[in-house]
């Protein structure tokens, strides 16, 4: 595939505000990590994909804007009745079809011809987000480069917009079926289907046509994929007019248009969608042959997915290609888009300011010694601050909104830390059990790393429940079942587990993951102490490091020569400390740092960070 580098310095003089209004171009919609490539069911509109997503990102990303390869919303339509799509279609336009009265279409069918999506689920337009201007103003993805290697785009088909996605586009292809059908029934009869569409038609016997702006939706979408020098090519076996009057007329070799878009797609597409091309040839031939239509939209299905497929393996070579870019300018360009935003008022931050001032104050009053305050204190506060959202019992209703492009992986760190603390309550009631008993372990490190891995996966099992709901009731009396069998193990009860065991660790349980108890907040205080240490070791590092550096130190990060727990912790902390420290050189100098508290003046000083925090008189 031929790209346009060029345009990577057009998209990073466009100003945020000028991308904001251009909604071809959403600078919010991406969707994280991993794209099947196997076959086109994973990478059509028809089928559902990943996805990490992503943490279900049906509650996590209600702010950012929808795009086809990003986040959930909406839910899926019912279909209309008749009444309401008579309603909708208030008159025939010079291309629309008349069902013949001959034709035997049930009322389903009917309906999804008038009322079925016009455009294919793949278009010129929903391709665009995936354009390389796009992708440089993306913000989600230049926050995600900096932490995840492995970045590339996705279609998002999960939860309710993804079933609202796979409903509209099962109804388009259904809808394309009947309408070659049609087109087919009137070339046997030698009928034009426009005709006799005039005022005294019923308008429910009327439809506007998909074929013709299939057609040249496949155009458009084309010579987004091929290099220029094609395009006349393009023009020539895929004009408009004459294919559809072949259609009428009954003579469309659609055979040989789809063995020559077969011979251009694997000019151009990489080798792996070389069997999707023969696939889409062979099940359009099948269709002719057959005058089956369904074969036949299956063979255009096939092929939308191939562009799709084609324009993400575009796009995530463009990712991988201008990764160091998109993580070395991130700070910068964060500072422009976030001040561009706060100067229209479209971005609410001074209950950020104010939150990091109260923490400040806060700290300040603690302190025994002035001299307390150094050059990486101000920052300090703020990983005290975040430490407490991710270590409180009850999860925060949200971030701070300095944090929103951060909050997916608050959470996830936010759901680590509370599975440590969760962990060691369990360890402590089996402890407690053993010694009751009067019995030691004889292997406790092998036990713990063993206990650890068990009941850490019930744990993961119970993290979409809420506390106290009947499914994490269930879920925790799993884990007592399983504590108790450790137990009785440790205390060599030839296997066997007593109902009396399990009631009294379950019991134990209940007490203490059901509510911010003592032992809790023990957990929670000496995990806190711990997590900050690392965390600020780390982050002591990264402060002198650039976004690319700082990445490229996690690559080879020391895998299990510490224990298992300590390991966890020290994980924890260098993300934690990354986040932070990329957080802090974008809003430092433009909000935390600054003197006054009017709004934000776009001119705030550019010193750098470490200077800001050194000069300080607090």
């Amino acid at each position: 595939m031929e790209m346009d580098f060029q345009k990577t310095k057009e998209a990073r003089r466009d100003t945020p505000s000028k991308q904001e209004e251009n909604s071809e171009c959403p600078l919010e919609a991406y969707g994280g990590s991993g794209h099947a490539k196997d076959s086109p069911k994973n990478d059509s509109l028809d089928h559902h994909r990943d996805a990490k997503s992503s943490s279900d990102s049906a509650n996590m990303h209600q702010r950012r804007q929808p795009g086809k390869y990003t986040y959930h919303d909406s839910v899926a339509p019912t279909f209309p009745s008749p009444i309401q799509v008579a309603a909708r279609v208030l008159a025939p336009s010079a291309r629309a079809m008349h069902i013949p009265t001959a034709l035997p279409l049930s009322l389903e069918q009917h309906q999804r011809l008038l009322a079925a999506k016009r455009y294919p689920p793949v278009t010129k337009s929903t391709l665009s987000e995936l354009d390389l201007p796009c992708i440089m103003s993306n913000i989600n993805l230049r926050m995600d480069a900096n932490f995840d290697r492995d970045l590339h785009f996705k279609p998002d088909l999960q939860g309710e917009k993804g079933e609202r996605k796979r409903k509209e586009a099962h109804d388009y292809w259904e809808a394309m079926a009947d309408e070659i059908t049609i087109y087919a029934f009137g070339a046997v009869h030698e009928t034009n289907a426009t005709d006799n569409v005039g005022v005294s038609d019923n308008l429910s016997r009327t439809f506007e046509p998909r074929l013709p702006a299939m057609f040249e939706t496949l155009q458009d979408v084309l010579k987004t994929l091929v290099p220029e020098r094609d395009h006349p090519a393009v023009v020539q076996n895929l004009e408009v007019t004459l294919l559809m009057q072949q259609i009428q007329k009954g003579v469309l070799d659609m055979v040989g248009v789809a063995s020559w878009l077969a011979a251009l797609l694997k000019t151009h597409c990489a080798p792996m969608r070389d069997e999707w091309a023969d696939k889409m040839v062979k099940q359009i031939r099948s269709g002719s042959e057959s005058q089956n239509s369904h074969q036949i939209v299956e063979g255009l299905q096939t092929l939308f997915a191939i562009l799709e497929a084609m324009k993400l393996d575009v796009a995530n070579h463009q990712i991988r290609a201008f990764r160091v870019l998109l993580i070395e300018d991130t700070v910068p360009f964060l500072q422009e888009y976030f001040r561009g935003k706060i100067e229209r008022d479209n971005f609410c931050v001074e209950t950020s300011r104010r939150w990091y001032l109260d923490l400040r104050d806060r700290e300040l009053r603690h302190m025994s010694k002035p001299a307390q305050v150094d050059g990486f204190w101000p920052i300090s506060v703020l990983f005290g601050g975040i430490t407490d959202f991710l270590l409180q019992y009850r999860r925060p209703d949200k971030f701070p909104e300095t944090f929103v492009f951060d909050s997916d992986r608050l959470r996830q760190l936010r759901s680590c830390l509370q599975k440590l603390i969760n962990l060691d309550i369990c360890w402590f009631i089996f402890e407690s059990y053993i010694n009751a008993q009067k019995r030691y372990l004889s292997a406790p490190a092998q036990t713990y790393a063993t206990f650890r891995t068990r009941i850490g996966s019930l744990m993961e099992e119970n993290e979409d429940y809420a506390r106290g709901d009947s499914r994490w009731l269930k879920s925790v009396r799993s884990i007592a079942l399983e504590i108790a069998r450790f137990a009785c193990a440790a205390c060599f009860q030839d296997g066997s587990v007593s109902d009396d065991v399990i009631v009294q660790i379950e019991v134990a349980l209940e007490c203490h993951l059901s509510s911010p108890s003592s032992l809790f907040q023990y957990f929670q205080s000496s995990l806190r102490e711990k997590l900050l240490a690392a965390t600020f070791t780390t982050a002591k590092k990264y402060m002198n490091m650039s976004p690319l550096a700082i990445c490229e130190s996690q690559r080879n990060y020391p895998p299990s020569s510490l224990s298992q727990q300590h390991y966890d912790i020290e994980r924890i902390a260098m993300r934690l400390a990354h986040m932070g420290v990329l957080h802090w050189n974008v809003w430092a100098p433009i909000l935390y740092m600054r003197e006054s508290v009017s709004p934000i003046d776009v001119a705030t000083s550019t010193r750098t960070v470490t200077d800001v925090a050194r000069s300080s008189t607090l």
